[in-house]
């Protein structure tokens, strides 16, 4: 009974813990999905099956179901054999989607749903007609909850130095606005948002259709949340892809109207970008860029209209766009490239713009050279330890935008700035920051 009650409250953490992160991150859960091959609308809808039969199989095995022990145990291979596969075609360190954004497929994870299974299998071998202790169902419940407060993205909105109305400031969007939220046509995230935009009394600012007001706010892109003193004095602003992010700038614009405060004029991001110095990078974006890349790469290296220059991972071709596995590619075009930042073919080998080898000065091919992770790289180049973690997302011209954390237990960010918590899990901060580009329409 004791080993019966233990394996049901492991099994059942881990079904509720894997639905309530699906519920809680649909888009994380959408770019997970690409790394198994899923594409447009199974890519965004493939979060309620899963979040469904993961909640119903918890269920069935903390009430005791042998058949839905059983039912875990094939679930779980499958798990496994997906991800085996995955990383057979390459795509090993690929966003995984099984216990959040930041999980990552592996052998560890591959090893970690074969454990389930087996666990699954062995209880459903057990003796059959006794089902679980109540405090093993709750156990599993408190353990679930546990594990998603502490793992779960903040729900803070991201707030960007340079991003937005500076605080403070003065802005005009009509007589009466307190809120406002900022969309565009095509945005799926933004129509989520807007019910609970209209219900807090939000204005919805259309990007064609209110185009001066989004100039006049340095909106960076869709969707991004300003809230208003009365006399029109900015108190609080940010991207926002969750109602309670939503909710938050509301939140903060209300805390600071009551504490008759000045807001801060520098604006802040949870855990980078935070500092004086982050904000004279953005505002120097364009001359920092055009010194770092080539001409006509510039306007690529961004996040909805965001340059990242100091703060980004240190990129062969001068800023961080990373493919699923996190390894280089070219911002403008999103083609691979190596260490040196030459364009690379599949086995690695050096090419020119129209993929043909590139030869040295006495006719022969170039040798090939390293091509490491961004983040791994920025680890060594540093000499600290370094980790993928948390991840946020935007919605740009049509489709997700990731922005990944290179994150470190270091006490300094890449420059030089005081590290803060931002999306990193565990003791980690952020180090340095990357981007990925997905096909996921939003």
């Amino acid at each position: 009974m004791l080993v019966q009650a233990i394996l049901a409250a492991l099994l059942g953490t881990a079904l509720l813990a894997a639905a309530a992160f699906k519920l809680l991150d649909r888009t994380g859960t959408a770019v997970g999905a690409e790394s198994f091959g899923l594409r447009g609308r199974a890519a965004r809808s493939v979060w309620l099956p899963l979040a469904a039969l993961e909640t119903g199989l918890a269920a069935g095995v903390l009430a005791g179901a042998q058949a839905a022990a059983w039912a875990a145990a094939a679930t779980f291979v499958a798990f496994a054999a997906a991800q085996a596969i995955a990383i057979a075609a390459g795509r090993g360190g690929a966003p995984c989607g099984c216990f959040g954004a930041h999980g990552r497929i592996s052998w560890g994870s591959v090893a970690r749903a074969t454990l389930l299974a087996a666990s699954a299998a062995l209880l459903a071998a057990l003796d059959p007609g006794s089902p679980p202790p109540l405090p093993a169902a709750l156990a599993a419940a408190a353990l679930a909850s546990a594990v998603v407060l502490r793992t779960r993205r903040p729900t803070g909105a991201l707030d960007i130095a340079g991003e937005g109305p500076p605080l403070g400031t003065n802005l005009d969007l009509g007589e009466g606005v307190r809120v406002a939220l900022f969309t565009s046509a095509g945005c799926r995230l933004c129509r989520s948002l807007v019910p609970r935009a209209e219900r807090l009394g939000a204005k919805i600012v259309d990007e064609a259709a209110g185009a001066a007001q989004w100039s006049a706010a340095n909106v960076p892109g869709a969707p991004f949340a300003v809230a208003l003193a009365a006399d029109g004095t900015v108190l609080a602003k940010g991207t926002v892809n969750t109602r309670a992010q939503l909710e938050s700038v509301a939140g903060a614009a209300r805390t600071r109207a009551h504490a008759g405060a000045e807001p801060p004029r520098r604006s802040s991001r949870r855990g980078f970008l935070q500092t004086a110095s982050a904000a004279v990078a953005v505002l120097t974006a364009g001359r920092l860029a055009g010194a770092l890349v080539k001409p006509g790469d510039a306007e690529a290296f961004h996040f909805c209209g965001h340059i990242y220059t100091t703060d980004g991972c240190p990129h062969p071709t001068g800023l961080p766009r990373i493919d699923r596995n996190g390894y280089p590619l070219r911002a403008r075009d999103g083609r691979p490239v190596d260490d040196l930042g030459r364009l690379v073919d599949a086995i690695g080998a050096p090419i020119d713009e129209a993929g043909l080898p590139l030869f040295d000065p006495d006719g022969r091919p170039q040798p090939p050279a390293r091509r490491r992770r961004v983040c791994t790289a920025a680890g060594k180049r540093y000499k600290i330890e370094v980790r993928t973690d948390g991840a946020w997302y935007r919605c740009c011209d049509g489709h997700v935008r990731k922005l990944v954390d290179c994150c470190t237990t270091s006490s300094r960010r890449i420059n030089g700035d005081r590290a803060l918590k931002g999306y990193c899990y565990a003791d980690r901060k952020v180090f340095c920051v990357m981007y990925f580009q997905t096909s996921v329409p939003c």
